[in-house]
């Protein structure tokens, strides 16, 4: 909504002298000049049955603000003095004058402060507007009348008289001259709406006139009974133009009035005519705001289905609109490009989309329905009802489901082609992972065997040696099964076998197999286990592969050093959660450049290695819950790798 150019406050800034000159000047000249016109059948000294200075005054001080009082002071002080009551004391003017300004600038500061350009343009603000006029005129009219009794101008016994009549012409001249000089900035607007109807508006206009001509042409006791008359012109004018139009119309009933009683044509009680006069005013402000409201209202609708309409132009999908027998009522482009002839205004639902059965408030659904071309297409279907009260009908979308459907296809083969690209690397992992952790125990087990062949030959052979290396043998090959079974169950489905661990057991376990290899490269072998650690339940077979890893990188690292420096220490200890391994080594510590990819596939430092140790180690413990880590500040100046392993098995872990 347009707002007024005011402000609350007081300008910081004075307006030029000569314009500020101007319009006091123009404004005392209006005023008086009002004054001066209305200043007809008065009551006792001054009180006249229409004042639109009243209306003058308010308008300015609405405009203005409240830095204009000492103006409708002054104003108020020359009409008083010079026109209505010129015979009476000075102090007498002054204190009108300062009341009646200080009445209408409290009105005008409440006006403003709604802070809305036309105030009578819906029915709140036009009512709002009223009363507040209502009460501040009344208010003027008592002390007005009250100083003029106060000072014996006034008889006592006409108070109530005056009173009524003071009030009446006050609020009269506001709502007819007010409102009107209010709205100023828009009378470019309003005459743009009354152009092009010219004879419209002289005939409704003359038929002002004419009615007014006829009732004052009455004698006196019929007026009153024929003034309803004036206000079939002024609901035809309100009707037509809204709060313009009736604003205008009200201001001329009130001028005729003013002529009828200047040219002392008979007329009933002034009091009684003033509450007609009173009646029609309040009646064109607030039929013209109601007009106004509704016309603003549909003005609104009206854009608000542009908007709508345009939005269903540019959907993609057919959209409908059909009644309460599934008749056509309203189709957008989509609709008619997808249905062709069969989606216009007045054909059955049912022709485009047979089997559709609308029985819901709203629903969604799928069928087989025909393109324009007679193509069948699959067609995703919603609908809801439009005002469900009343039963008006549906609203129906339609979509074309056909390349939708083709790309979900897609998508399906997408996946199911992706899935055996998994299944193919799943595999693979799965088959270098078997390379890399059974070439130990098999390399093993063939060292084993070879040396029982050569403990057979042997005259006499060696039994006791022989059965020492078989076991060992067979140790061996039941480790590389283990192995093979375990590493099967982990990558097909990350499940491990949930056993008791004792950690002290698998540890001595692998230090017992690398006993040769250590003795071979001449590395020594520090192991220290926390007698505390409590047994706990993991896949003891992955523990081990993963320590085995590591102490497999130890020896391969220590036996890059000089003799008398191949050093790996093998401790375990506990906490309140979990048990740690740590594995340290004196060798030439991690290459910077593969610090932070460790633990990926195919990363290694070794000419014939296959990178595969460490990120199997690491998966393996990371499914139990645990961690593995690596830092190459170790207590041996080397790399030192850490194990966790929680106590508590994860509840999630698929086991076997």
């Amino acid at each position: 909504m347009a707002t007024l150019p005011i402000t609350r406050t007081w300008p910081r800034t004075w307006e030029p002298v000569a314009q500020v000159a101007l319009y006091l000047a123009l404004y005392l000249a209006l005023h008086l000049l009002l004054v001066w016109l209305s200043f007809v059948r008065p009551l006792a000294p001054s009180i006249t049955p229409w004042n639109p200075q009243a209306g003058l005054t308010l308008a300015l001080l609405v405009w203005r603000g409240p830095r204009w009082l000492p103006a409708a002071a002054i104003a108020t002080f020359l009409a008083e003095s010079l026109v209505r009551i010129p015979s009476q004391p000075l102090l007498l003017h002054v204190a009108m004058s300062l009341w009646v300004a200080c009445g209408y600038a409290t009105m005008g500061v409440v006006i403003r402060s709604w802070r809305i350009a036309i105030p009578m343009a819906t029915v709140v603000h036009a009512a709002r507007l009223a009363t507040t006029v209502a009460v501040g005129t009344a208010i003027v009219a008592a002390g007005y009348v009250g100083l003029l009794v106060a000072t014996h101008v006034l008889p006592a016994d006409t108070t109530l008289k005056a009173l009524a009549r003071h009030w009446i012409g006050d609020l009269n001249g506001v709502l007819t001259v007010a409102p009107l000089l209010i709205v100023a900035g828009h009378w470019r607007e309003m005459a743009r709406t009354l152009s092009g109807h010219h004879m419209e508006v002289f005939a409704q206009f003359a038929s002002i006139a004419l009615t007014l001509v006829i009732i004052f042409m009455l004698p006196a006791a019929d007026q009153l009974r024929f003034f309803a008359l004036l206000f079939v012109p002024l609901i035809w004018i309100a009707l037509r133009w809204g709060w313009p139009g009736s604003i205008l119309a009200a201001l001329a009933i009130q001028i005729g009035f003013l002529i009828a009683s200047q040219n002392e044509i008979p007329t009933p009680r002034f009091t009684d005519l003033q509450f007609l006069m009173l009646t029609l005013s309040l009646t064109a402000l607030l039929l013209g705001a109601v007009v106004s409201e509704r016309a603003g209202v549909l003005e609104r609708m009206a854009i608000r289905e542009a908007e709508q309409r345009a939005v269903l132009a540019m959907a993609p999908d057919a959209v409908l609109a059909v009644d309460a027998h599934g008749r056509i009522e309203m189709t957008n482009a989509a609709a008619l490009r997808l249905f062709g002839e069969r989606a216009e205004y007045g054909r059955l639902l049912a022709e485009l989309l047979p089997g559709l059965q609308l029985v819901s408030e709203e629903g969604r659904g799928t069928l087989e329905s025909q393109r324009a071309d007679s193509q069948p297409f699959p067609a995703e279907i919603a609908w809801a009802r439009l005002d469900p009260p009343a039963n008006r009908g549906y609203l129906v979308t339609v979509r074309d489901a056909t390349e939708r459907r083709k790309a979900e296809q897609q998508l399906r083969e997408h996946d199911a082609a992706l899935a055996r690209a998994m299944r193919f690397a799943a595999a693979g992992e799965l088959a270098s992972a078997l390379a890399h952790e059974l070439n130990q125990p098999i390399t093993a087990l063939v060292s084993y065997v070879r040396a029982s062949k050569i403990l057979a030959d042997r005259q006499p052979a060696d039994q006791e040696h022989l059965q020492d290396t078989l076991g060992k043998a067979a140790h061996e090959a039941i480790r590389a099964s283990e192995v093979l079974r375990r590493l099967r169950n982990f990558y097909q489905g990350g499940a491990h076998k949930r056993e008791t661990i004792d950690l002290d057991e698998i540890c001595t376990a692998v230090v017992d197999a690398f006993q040769e290899r250590l003795r071979r490269h001449n590395a020594s072998l520090s192991v220290s286990i926390d007698p505390d650690i409590p047994t706990f339940e993991g896949d003891a077979t992955h523990v081990e592969i993963a320590l085995h890893n590591l102490l497999a990188n130890a020896i391969d690292a220590v036996s890059q050093m000089p003799e008398g420096r191949r050093l790996i220490v093998l401790s375990a200890s506990r906490s309140q959660r979990a048990a740690t391994v740590r594995v340290d080594d004196s060798g030439p510590g991690m290459l910077p450049e593969l610090r932070d990819k460790l633990f990926e596939p195919f990363v290694t430092s070794k000419p014939d290695g296959m990178g595969l140790g460490l990120a199997i180690s690491r998966s393996l413990i990371r499914a139990r819950g645990g961690e593995l880590s690596c830092t190459s500040a170790g207590t041996l100046g080397g790399a030192s790798f850490t194990m966790f392993l929680p106590f508590e098995f994860p509840t999630d872990s698929p086991t076997v």
